[in-house]
């Protein structure tokens, strides 16, 4: 009996908390196109380049970087930014992110989103950009973060779209 307990301790244990990082890490980005009814713009605008060098600036060891601006025929926006690299504590750094962003964007108190996948760590809040309505989104896991700020979308609805883009932005590299 004791030696089954051992064994279950020395090694279900590293197992059952190393299975996240196995499963998000290594990963990889490109920025698609084209994701739901988005479409990439080519030109991006200054709010992508001011979020790609602040997350540049806070990120500094996460590889595969990237930044984009989609749209809708109907307005809406969406600014993405992330990277990839082995990521040791995603809940705070979800929670980090947040308030990393907190004072250019005005945020309230951040929403924990359930994902459903251990490992990964979502959090949204709403707040104001140039007098828009935003909210922003980040979703952090193992082996990347990307974070988004919508337009004309309800944070359940940001929050799902967050889920989608990142579903195509991140490729887990298996081995």
């Amino acid at each position: 009996m004791t030696f089954l307990l051992t064994v279950a301790c020395c090694c279900g244990c590293p197992a059952y908390f190393g299975k996240p990082v196995w499963d998000q890490y290594p990963a990889s980005a490109s920025l698609p196109t084209e994701v739901a009814d988005l479409r990439l713009r080519p030109d991006g605008d200054e709010t992508v380049r001011r979020l790609e060098t602040g997350f540049a600036e806070a990120h500094v060891l996460a590889t595969d970087r990237f930044g984009g601006l989609y749209t809708t025929r109907d307005g809406k926006r969406v600014t993405v930014v992330g990277g990839t690299g082995l990521r040791l504590t995603p809940e705070s750094d979800a929670e980090g992110e947040i308030e990393r962003l907190t004072g250019d964007y005005q945020l309230g108190e951040a929403t924990v989103v359930e994902t459903g996948v251990r490992g990964r760590h979502v959090r949204c809040a709403t707040g104001r950009a140039d007098g828009t309505a935003v909210v922003v989104c980040t979703s952090v896991d193992h082996g990347s973060i990307t974070t988004a700020v919508f337009t004309r979308l309800s944070v359940d609805d940001s929050a799902a779209l967050l889920g989608t883009l990142r579903s195509q932005i991140i490729t887990v590299e298996q081995a």
